[in-house]
């Protein structure tokens, strides 16, 4: 998951016996005025690193500069399962010795705080490929370019024993989970919903399904979820794809085909009706040293993909052409 780091990880480096002998200055450059006017003048945050779940379902994290600040979550523990990054914050849950989730972990990994949430209620012993959720902040008003200390929302996203994807909205403030939302529909087959990560645009979280006519869409200001059918796209490389914000505010998606990378984004057509609309075509071939096998994630605002191959994974930044292969991290 490759959403980027807040600004204070991306401070100026100043000598250290300067900082030592003036205190005054030492608390101005760590200070969250200087880190915001820092992001405010350079605009896209550093990437440090990124999660991914690896094959036997535990995650890793991939540093991506030598300086990286993050360390684990809990260093005893590999049983974590990586749902969602966003505004400074990761959700993790902690798995049990047979897969099932046992609670939710939000952790802000630059100031090495974490906190522990209760599974919803309506939860009845899922596994985790068929359950979603997202992270985010919740302070009103907040431009997101330093989210620490501000309250945040999960939304949590699943099927009960019927088969019926139900949500709720977990409240770092009230420190408890919201009524349950439901999306009965006769075409929603049972365990629909995909763990890939999700988008948030405007007031809603878009939330892939299994299935590729539809997606589930949550309504943060309404409380309400619900399933929305999407244009068909053309089939892709391990029938996968990426939402994702675009830079105007609507949704986008991302597919692979072949070694091709394909941006598109929703938009109403001349008779109204929503249609995907190809926006930029990225050739990979001679990017990478080897065939694209598909796309894991992207990182939102600084147009970084996370591209897996034969020989690795990479990022790419979509602007310079740049190509960078990930280490194994902690």
């Amino acid at each position: 998951r490759g959403d980027p780091p807040p600004p204070s990880a991306g401070r100026p480096r100043v000598p250290l016996p300067r900082l030592l002998v003036c205190k005054p200055w030492r608390s101005r450059l760590t200070g969250p005025a200087f880190s915001r006017l820092y992001r405010e003048f350079h605009r896209a945050p550093p990437l440090l690193g990124f999660f991914e779940n690896d094959e036997t379902v535990f995650c890793w994290f991939a540093p991506l500069t030598p300086t990286s600040p993050f360390l684990p979550v809990h260093p005893s523990q590999s049983d974590l399962f990586t749902l969602d990054a966003r505004h400074g914050l990761v959700l993790l849950t902690a798995l049990g010795a047979d897969g099932e989730p046992l609670c939710l972990i939000v952790w802000d990994p630059i100031f090495h705080r974490q906190w522990l949430l209760p599974l919803p209620e309506f939860v009845d012993y899922p596994t985790v490929p068929d359950c979603a959720a997202a992270v985010l902040c919740a302070a009103d008003g907040c431009d997101h370019i330093d989210c620490h200390g501000n309250p945040f929302r999960v939304v949590y996203v699943g099927t009960d024993e019927d088969g019926v994807a139900q949500a709720c909205v977990y409240s770092s403030e009230d420190r408890s989970w919201s009524p349950v939302t439901s999306c009965e529909h006769t075409d929603l087959p049972l365990l629909v919903i995909s763990s890939r990560p999700n988008a948030l645009v405007g007031d809603a979280v878009y939330f892939l399904c299994h299935q590729e006519t539809f997606i589930l869409q949550y309504d943060l200001f309404n409380q309400e979820l619900s399933m929305i059918y999407w244009p068909p796209l053309p089939k892709c490389k391990c029938g996968e794809y990426i939402v994702m914000p675009t830079e105007d505010g609507v949704l986008g998606c991302a597919t692979l085909k072949e070694s091709k990378l394909e941006l598109w984004s929703m938009e109403a057509g001349t008779d109204g009706a929503v249609k995907w609309a190809i926006r930029r075509v990225v050739e990979l071939e001679n990017l990478l040293p080897s065939p694209p096998r598909y796309a894991i994630s992207c990182a939102n605002g600084v147009d970084v993909f996370f591209v897996r191959t034969d020989l690795g994974t990479f990022t790419v930044e979509l602007n310079s052409g740049r190509v960078k292969k990930i280490k194994l991290g902690v």
